[in-house]
């Protein structure tokens, strides 16, 4: 009987560990090649899908998904957390778009429409909104860029009013807006309002957060102070759609969204009115909102039963903005 040496089994070993190996990489590359069918299978789907709001329809479905699943979670009741005020960064972010630098500071005004009829007798009441003209001219961009403590600025060269068309062809802006009537309101009736204050993670959809210090007047005081038309059984319009004095940037909300006790009207970042590259005289903070949703430099408000449109959605953001 003939007797097997150390070597005789090192090499069955070899053997049968060259064999599993040779099974297994034959088994990875046909999952391989059934993965690689499927995600080229699943990208010509993409491709071919039709469209829905400037997105494909199953990138818009999970987004969909993601936004109900966010809805169930967090809900528009929940209270982003605070911290204590000294953790606000000490320098925020410069970052949005919309913002003139150029636009007279004097002109502005808070034109709110939609209001209820029992306004009108308002002293700030006015027949037609519309008839308000923003002042821009390159002669305030040094005022601007002193309080901004910058020294560089692209002038915008001339004068122009809040009748300028807005160049994106997915809106269509009349030459002649209908008259609306509402309120024209200055910085003086917002801060006669209860001033809220509060330190929030301010997010960003880049990917980038800082804890934030804001101040104003909650959204559900201000419509408190400055109702808006009911419909049938007192009930709330359903939105509320906010743009610049220029048009060149709008935004547009849920009324549960705001009216949620943490939505403020801010005129205050890190306890010292806004400065102009923040915003200025008035911007928004929503701590469950991304930033894309918080609106500066604010000068329609706008309540209304029919969905608005938003800026973002001509590139396929989440209308809704939830964190």
């Amino acid at each position: 009987m003939a007797i097997k040496s150390p070597l005789d089994s090192i090499e069955v070993q070899n053997a049968m560990v060259e064999a599993e190996a040779k099974r297994r990489a034959r088994r990875s590359f046909i999952g391989a090649g059934i993965a690689a069918a499927a995600g080229g299978a699943g990208l010509v789907a993409l491709i071919k899908s039709h469209s829905i709001g400037m997105l494909r329809f199953p990138l818009r479905q999970a987004l969909e998904f993601n936004r109900a699943l966010a809805e169930h979670v967090v809900g528009e009741t929940t209270l982003a957390k605070t911290y204590p005020l000294h953790m606000a960064v000490k320098r925020a972010r410069v970052n949005g778009l919309g913002l003139r630098r150029d636009m007279d500071p004097a002109s502005w005004r808070l034109q709110v429409a939609g209001v209820s009829s029992a306004v009108s007798s308002h002293p700030k009441f006015v027949a037609d909104l519309t008839e308000w003209k923003y002042r821009y001219s390159d002669e305030f961009v040094a005022r601007t860029l002193e309080l901004d403590g910058e020294t560089a600025w692209q002038p915008a060269s001339t004068m122009k009013d809040n009748t300028v068309k807005d160049e994106d062809p997915l809106i269509e802006v009349p030459d002649r807006l209908p008259p609306t009537p509402g309120l024209l309101l200055t910085m003086d009736d917002l801060r006669a309002l209860p001033f809220t204050e509060y330190a929030t993670e301010f997010k960003c959809i880049e990917g980038w957060s800082d804890i934030m210090h804001f101040g104003g007047v909650r959204f559900r005081d201000f419509m408190e102070a400055f109702p808006p038309e009911r419909g049938p059984g007192g009930a709330l319009p359903k939105y509320v759609a906010m743009t610049t004095a220029d048009g060149s940037y709008f935004s547009a909300f849920e009324i549960a969204a705001m009216v949620h006790p943490q939505t403020l009207l801010c005129y205050q970042m890190g306890g010292k009115d806004l400065l102009p590259a923040h915003g200025a005289p008035l911007r928004l903070s929503m701590p469950l909102k991304y930033g894309y949703k918080q609106i500066k430099q604010i000068a329609r408000i706008t309540y209304t039963n029919t969905r608005p449109y938003e800026y973002w959605e001509r590139f396929g953001y989440d209308w809704h903005g939830g964190i």
